[in-house]
């Protein structure tokens, strides 16, 4: 077998070996993912796409080349030629087919493992993608929910203050309406103390006025009483002289 049917031999076996590899379940699609993604393999696309190209190039020119042996050798007939004299012109010929027909299965299963190898990338890689997405939307679908209970403990204990603070209104506006009844009733009382201290104050009044009164009068009386005595007592005088004489 010559170089270029032995390398495109390694480069099927190669191919094998990476599909094989790319069907193992142990090894996670987002580790495939960043194997993918990494500085490494990048580094190797930029240097080595040229040479892969031509690679595959040179694969195509073989599986043309291996298609056209093939066809060739398996138009040789053998027929006419001479068996006893040369034995080995029909196993030549046989190997030739042989030859050419597995060069062309090597060359043919090398570029239909290219489009199998790059199916199962891309779809490693959309897993992958698909996986971080779901992850991500758990994580949010989880913070979602973690966040909506907190909201409704919230609401709960806001339900639960508004009917506590509505009983306390509740309780407030009876001690209001009782502090009115209270105020109301304090307010009338004072009320009737006013009146009453009013009335004292007039009666209060009319007394001292009779008081002043009754003094003058008093005082009057005195004067008068003070003047009778005086007649009297001129009066009596008179009588004495009136007598001795």
């Amino acid at each position: 077998m010559s170089l270029q049917w032995l390398s495109a031999a390694a480069f099927l076996y190669t191919e094998i070996g990476l599909g094989l590899l790319f069907c193992l379940g142990f090894i996670s699609n987002s580790r495939w993912q960043s194997v993918f993604t990494s500085k490494l393999l990048a580094l190797v696309k930029q240097y080595g796409n040229f040479l892969f190209s031509a690679f595959v190039l040179l694969m195509f020119v073989l599986f043309i080349d291996s298609a056209y042996q093939t066809q060739k050798y398996s138009r040789i007939d053998v027929s006419h030629v001479d068996l006893r004299n040369n034995p080995q012109a029909e196993v030549q010929a046989h190997m030739k087919l042989f030859r050419a027909q597995r060069n062309l299965y090597i060359t043919g299963f090398s570029l239909f493992m290219l489009i199998v190898l790059r199916r199962l990338v891309t779809l490693i890689s959309s897993l992958a993608t698909l996986e971080a997405s779901h992850a991500a939307l758990g994580k949010q679908a989880k913070g979602a929910s973690e966040q909506a209970r907190k909201l409704m403990d919230e609401n709960e204990k806001l339900r639960k203050g508004t009917r506590e603070s509505a009983a306390t209104d509740t309780d407030a506006e009876d001690e209001k309406e009782e502090l009115k009844k209270k105020v109301k009733e304090l307010t009338n009382k004072l009320s009737e103390s006013k009146t009453k201290l009013n009335k004292s104050e007039n009666d209060l009044t009319a007394m001292k006025s009779q008081s002043e009164g009754l003094h003058k009068e008093y005082d009057r009386l005195l004067d008068e009483h003070s003047k009778l005595e005086k007649k009297l007592s001129i009066a009596g005088g008179d009588d004495d002289v009136k007598k001795d004489n």
